[in-house]
């Protein structure tokens, strides 16, 4: 690891269209990048090809299963024993998924792998981060449709895929503000970033619903530079600073759900969000 002198970010989702325009821009200004990915063989390609253009000293390859657990909390521990301090922290992996899944603890897959496991990876990386570290995790416009369903991380019953992936997306944005709120005493800033509607592989217009929605649709779709811009921001540009607990769209402070102003939610969660540090992948 050649990260002297470099600011050190970790992505995860490093290989979508997002995750790549995340790790050229960090690249691009200087940053030594983690590569985080589920697959090594389905993210290769897009790896070489950043080796190529910055070089194969300025990052490595991490695989991680966010649908795992165990996975999770072995990652982390490795590199919490490697003593890597982590400058940039960012949660972009996420999931779209088209039928029914539950993790090995039976938790709800999109609860587990856009919320659950995120902020739980997270928290077990405290120990590298420090004061002026700042953590970015990709939410969604589709926030303002989230709810916490009461079987919360449960499978709520009737699978409807858009419901879950707003509702894991609600949570992690009521989450991370807590999560902003503790660390704030320790310089550490967490903040959201809403990428909009973007073109990748999960957001597939005439798979969701029809052609002709998808046609109506294309024009807002954006391409995956766009989508990145507003983690890129958050992750670098110098105007943000220390704020923290921000919900950012288009690179502005967006007006958060009137919802996340109410405790019962984000109460709720974090209290089983404490269970889940307690009792890890024994449960």
């Amino acid at each position: 690891m050649n990260s002297v002198n470099r600011r050190v970010a970790l992505v995860t989702g490093a290989n979508g269209g997002i995750g790549r325009e995340i790790c050229e821009a960090l690249l691009s200004a200087g940053c030594y990048v983690i590569f985080s990915c589920r697959s090594r063989e389905k993210s290769i390609s897009v790896f070489n090809g950043l080796c190529g253009k910055f070089g194969d000293d300025r990052l490595e390859m991490l695989v991680m299963d966010l649908s795992s657990l165990s996975s999770v909390t072995e990652v982390a521990a490795a590199l919490v024993s490697r003593g890597i301090a982590i400058d940039i922290l960012i949660n972009n992996a996420g999931m779209l998924g088209w039928e029914p899944q539950v993790t090995a603890q039976g938790y709800e897959m999109h609860y587990a792998v856009n919320c659950l496991h995120p902020i739980f990876f997270t928290w077990l990386l405290k120990p590298l981060l420090h004061k002026g570290s700042r953590v970015v995790n990709t939410a969604s416009c589709t926030v303002y449709l989230g709810t916490v369903p009461n079987k919360f991380p449960l499978p709520p019953g009737r699978f409807a895929r858009i419901k879950r992936y707003s509702d894991s997306k609600y949570a992690l944005l009521l989450l991370s503000l807590k999560l902003a709120r503790i660390w704030e005493s320790d310089g550490i800033t967490v903040n959201v970033s809403d990428p909009g509607i973007v073109n990748t592989p999960i957001i597939t217009m005439h798979k969701w619903f029809d052609p002709l929605t998808d046609v109506l649709f294309r024009p807002v779709i954006r391409q995956a530079p766009e989508g990145a811009a507003t983690t890129v921001f958050l992750a670098l540009d110098p105007s943000v600073g220390e704020k923290t607990a921000g919900f950012y769209a288009n690179k502005q402070s967006r007006r958060l759900p009137s919802r996340v102003a109410g405790k019962r939610d984000a109460d709720r969660l974090w209290s089983f969000f404490l269970t889940l540090l307690h009792y890890g992948n024994k449960q």
